[in-house]
């Protein structure tokens, strides 16, 4: 059961993963020349879904082939819709 429950996570966190890749891409990439801060919220966006997608993925994993951690691509799947919504708030403010 835990197996299953872990696959079912891992399709829950690869669907959040693209979805925040997809709306971060489409909503903070600059239209105007710039550089530093403007550029902060595409970047956070970008490389934090990569890192907790692998941070997720490596905890549900390793050492663990017959008891899956379940619960760690929920947790990464959440971790990445608020590493959008912490994004979200930083473009806001950098306006």
């Amino acid at each position: 059961m835990r197996m299953a429950f872990a696959l079912v996570g891992m399709l829950a966190m690869f669907v959040a993963a693209v979805g925040v890749l997809f709306f971060g891409v489409l909503g903070f990439t600059p239209t105007s020349t710039c550089s530093g801060a403007c550029q902060a919220p595409l970047l956070i966006t970008l490389v934090g879904t990569v890192v907790i997608g692998l941070a997720a993925t490596f905890a549900t994993w390793f050492r663990a082939v017959r008891e899956p951690r379940a619960y760690c691509p929920y947790l990464g799947a959440v971790l990445m819709v608020m590493l959008f919504f912490v994004s979200l708030s930083i473009a806001e403010a950098v306006r």
